[in-house]
């Protein structure tokens, strides 16, 4: 049986502004809000004790570019949870939260900003 906490410490990244602390409500009607409709849960390259909740049809609907993450970039509002591997998000440790703070800050706005522009130059190249 799977035993939820009530809340979890949570990080929200909304397109070009800094990651920030929330403490979430445990329940998909929350990730939703935040969201802005249905889930989806993606997963970090080089960290899989974090998961990350976007918006499952953020780029259908056109949402904002958000962050790029190594094979994709997310649109629209996510948020960053641990996550057990079982299926269980659990709240972010305080070291989690520095190093995503630190990881989406910023920097990451500016690096994302670059991808883009390269991948709608090079779309307009191949035209």
């Amino acid at each position: 049986m799977l035993i939820l906490n009530d809340k979890i410490k949570a990080l929200v990244v909304e397109p070009y502004k800094e990651p920030y602390e929330v403490l979430l409500d445990n329940s998909l009607k929350s990730r939703q809000k935040i969201v802005g409709g249905l889930i989806e849960y993606c997963y970090l390259l080089d960290d899989d004790s974090v998961a990350l909740i976007c918006n499952d049809e953020g780029k259908i609907f056109g949402l904002p570019f958000n962050r790029e993450i190594g094979y994709d970039v997310i649109c629209g509002n996510f948020i960053i949870v641990g996550d057990n591997g079982l299926g269980e998000d659990l709240s972010l440790t305080d070291e989690q939260i520095n190093k995503y703070k630190e990881r989406f800050g910023k920097k990451s706005i500016r690096k994302t900003e670059i991808v883009i522009e390269k991948l709608f130059n090079k779309k307009n190249r191949e035209r």
